[in-house]
């Protein structure tokens, strides 16, 4: 039986009930058809003389519904709200949601959103990323906020609704409907660190209003910031963003409509700030060194499998050793390239009856070129073999058909089928094994190896969603999606090795494929309480779809190392579920002017994934450590959410978020961990030092926190002005250890704004004003200079060769300053 701590319900309803008797506030509106919703009011939008906050919108559901009535926890931010703050991506949204952390070790790519303290470290994200109800595959932190109507964090499993990947969470940036603002705007910024910035955009209708259409550009980035001592220059940390979309909506008939999109967007980074600790710098759980070395090696052996680890905060490095000269050398300068292509189309038919029958319709395609130091440090780990290069290629497609009963009606529904469909396309991948840098020696360049994966993903799901107003008070809704996941993997990989000191190509082909069937309900109960309090309830079903560990079918790899990995289970890895239960009530108090709500919940998840290392001998001798995905057991979370907007005083307004969460895990053993604390010369996985039961999540701030202020008020001399601070907070980060930690870090950004007109506006801006200098995220990881020879754990027998534990360490983003001058026409 699930049941939630009575201390932690008792401060959520605290928390809510603390003001006097409630008074009424403005009616809800009903709901509305999601593509028809007006645009969303942000908590922010009102002026000097407003009594109250405007009322949000959302359509987490897919029909427009009052953010305080819909009965699921969101966090909706407006266009105004990312205008005024100078919210510029994803990252910013997460800190100003509670229960929502995105941090990333590798820039702007391999993105590990966490909601709810349901993290992970390989395998597909937890949460997924939408753009108009739209999924998206692929990284999200590139992204801008330009053209954006309102960001929805819907927090919880939203496989019902949303689909495949929405185990944590959804994210859905919903664009401005196309008309729905006429006129243009263009903005020009520029700052420290070579920032810059131009933005633009357009929007109008035809005389007849049945023709909208919206047009912009973007096009941002900033020079490098972080020093490179291997190349002698700031070399690392650049990104640029150019942007272009275009939309059209045309009332074809009194029933038709057909609403279009075009984006194309492209990245250009220069290789992220991070660097490793090196073996040295362990400081617990070292090997324990017999004094010989290992015949023919020379590897120091030791008596147990203790490699050493880093206990305590991890400090941020104060410069990157990353290898980019030999890499631009080679023609494959460090960082990532992106480029985007996403279109959409919308096709709505209402009938007589007030149904209305929607059809989603979109194409996508990306390609991305990457170029890294893989060991993050100025070695050339043998002779290159670290530094990788490659390009791919996905290209997707989808196909939602969505009906709507009549919304007036006391019980309405929607129902639909939805197809998606992710294939590869050709690409290379290679390294610079046997690439050299010495003067006046010409090196034979490297090997562009040829790829062209075969296979895709297939998804094929039915949905229903219906909501039942049993009354003026209570409501209630019950939704479910029956999905099938159809998985084929097949190629033929490709590696560059040196052998006796020849550079050889060696091959290995594979075939595979997986199908998995999901069916995840949600229902919900919704009670209002007062005209200004309403309460809910709800349980869910959240289903992540499992995976292949390509990387078990590596050619470099011995036949033998490689049917020992698919006997421990590495080549697969299985589906996660998780059952969340929750409470929540929001409310408004102080006549409309205070939006007060909260939430507790608690997760049951099974079969999370997380990763597990395990070693490879490769065919000229040598042995290769890497991490696999792994389904490592169960884990439990609950938590308290709250978020709040208070406009006080005319001109004013205050906004508060803070979340709680307790993520443990239940059960889960691994050779790791039994490894990191044996005192003897091996311990089974299965035995009690290999058990990991009650360490924290990795990767989740137990608290989470923050606060903004903003007011707009007006000069004797007409002008106008704004001033906007917002603080966040996050506590620290553990590995999965729980020994190593990033710290609990504090970002403070300003804004300030003047207006002498409707149309001229200047903004100067500093983020991260006191150079908080936190790690943003750090990663377990393995020194390749350091071998060393430990017991081999049974049924094998004699020395293993393995690495030391190492740790590498990513930089925040430093302070950035700047002025933007905008103009509206």
């Amino acid at each position: 039986m699930i049941t939630l701590r009575p201390k932690l319900l008792s401060a959520c309803i605290a928390a809510t009930l603390f003001v006097a008797a409630p008074r009424a506030v403005a009616q809800q509106a009903p709901p509305q058809p999601a593509d028809q919703a007006p645009p969303a009011a942000a908590p922010s939008e009102y002026d000097s003389s407003a009594t109250q906050l405007d009322t949000v919108t959302v359509t987490a559901r897919g029909v427009s519904e009052s953010l305080q009535s819909i009965p699921i926890p969101i966090t909706a931010v407006s266009a105004e709200t990312i205008e005024e703050k100078g919210f510029e991506d994803v990252r910013d949204i997460a800190a100003f949601t509670p229960g929502f952390s995105f941090r990333s070790a590798f820039g702007r790519s391999f993105d590990r959103p966490v909601i709810r303290g349901m993290s992970n470290i390989q395998g597909e994200p937890n949460a997924s990323f939408f753009i108009d109800g739209i999924f998206v595959d692929g990284d999200i932190s590139g992204y801008g906020l330009e053209s954006l109507d309102r960001v929805e964090v819907i927090r919880g499993p939203q496989s019902a609704a949303f689909g495949r990947r929405t185990f944590s969470g959804a994210v859905n940036f919903i664009t401005k409907r196309p008309g729905t603002n006429q006129g243009g705007k263009l903005t020009v910024g520029g700052g420290n660190h070579g920032q810059y910035k131009y933005v633009g955009s357009y929007s109008n209708t035809a005389a007849d209003g049945a023709v909208g259409y919206d047009l912009s550009f973007v096009h941002r980035g900033n020079d490098s910031i972080f020093y490179n001592p291997i190349s002698g220059t700031k070399d690392l940390g650049g990104n640029e963003t150019t942007g272009m979309m275009g939309s059209l909506v045309w009332s074809a008939t009194n029933n038709l409509e057909l609403l279009g999109r075009v984006m194309f967007q492209k990245t250009d980074d220069e290789f992220y700030p991070i660097s490793r600790l090196g073996a040295d710098a362990a400081n617990c759980y070292l090997p324990e060194y017999t004094g010989a070395t290992l015949p023919g090696a020379g590897f120091p052996i030791s008596s147990t499998r203790r490699r050493g680890y880093f206990c305590g905060t991890l400090k941020t490095p104060e410069n990157f050793p990353i290898n980019t000269p030999s890499l631009a050398a080679a023609g494959y300068p460090a960082g990532n390239k992106n480029r985007k292509l996403r279109t959409s189309l919308v096709a709505n038919y209402y009938f007589p009856n007030n149904w209305l029958l929607t059809s989603t319709s979109a194409y996508n395609e990306t390609e991305s070129k990457v170029a890294t130091d893989q060991d993050y440090s100025g070695i050339r780990g043998f002779g290159g073999a670290f530094e990788t290069f490659g390009k791919s290629q996905t290209t997707d497609y989808s196909q939602d058909l969505r009906v709507t009963t009549d919304l007036e009606k006391p019980v309405y529904a929607t129902f639909g089928a939805y197809y998606y469909h992710l294939s590869g396309g050709p690409g290379y991948s290679g390294d610079l094994a046997g690439f050299g840098l010495v003067p006046g020696v010409t090196s034979p360049p490297p090997v562009a190896n040829p790829t062209n994966p075969q296979g895709s993903t297939v998804n094929k799901a039915l949905y229903g969603f219906v909501n039942w107003e049993i009354n003026d008070q209570w409501t209630a809704s019950l939704e479910g999606r029956y999905a099938k996941d159809e998985l084929t993997k097949a190629a033929v990989d490709t590696r560059s090795i040196v052998i006796a000191g020849v550079p050889t190509i060696v091959s290995r082909p594979y075939s595979l494929s997986n199908s998995l069937t999901s069916f995840t309900p949600r229902v919900t109960l919704g009670y209002q309480w007062r005209d200004n309090i309403h309460v809910f309830g709800l349980a869910s079903k959240g289903t992540k779809p499992g995976g292949f560990n390509l990387d078990i079918q590596r050619a470099d790899f011995t036949d033998e190392s490689r049917d020992e990995l698919i006997a421990r289970g590495f080549d697969t890895f299985d589906e996660e579920t998780a059952w969340n239960y929750e409470l929540g009530i929001k409310s408004s108090w102080d006549e409309g002017r205070l939006l007060l709500n909260t939430s507790v919940f608690w997760i049951d998840w099974t079969n999370q994934q997380l990763t597990e290392g395990g070693p490879a001998r490769l065919v000229n001798g040598q042995y290769f450590n890497t991490s696999y995905t792994s389904n490592i057991g169960e884990s439990r979370i609950r938590g308290l959410e709250l978020e709040s907007q208070w406009a006080f005083a005319p001109g004013w307004l205050a906004t508060m978020s803070y979340a709680y969460t307790d993520a443990e895990i239940r059960k889960f053993f691994s050779q790791g961990q039994a490894d990191l604390i044996c005192e003897q010369a091996f311990c089974l996985p299965d035995s009690p030092e290999g058990s990991s039961a009650g360490k924290m999540l990795p990767r989740v701030p137990k608290n989470k926190a923050a606060v903004g202020l903003l007011y707009e008020g007006q000069m004797a001399n007409g002008w106008s002005w704004m001033a906007n601070g917002d603080v966040s907070y996050e506590g620290k980060r553990w590995d999965i250890a729980n020994l190593a930690n990033t710290g609990a870090s504090t970002t403070a950004n300003f804004r300030f704004g003047l207006s002498p007109n409707d149309s001229w506006r200047v903004t100067a801006y500093v983020n991260n004003a006191f150079n908080d200098n936190t790690a943003e995220d750090i990663t377990r990881y393995l020194d390749p200079e350091a071998f060393i020879a430990v017991p081999a754990v049974p049924p094998a027998t004699g020395l293993q060769v393995t690495n030391r534990t190492d740790f590498a360490v990513s930089a925040p983003r430093p302070r950035m300053y700047g002025v933007e001058i905008s103009y509206k026409f």
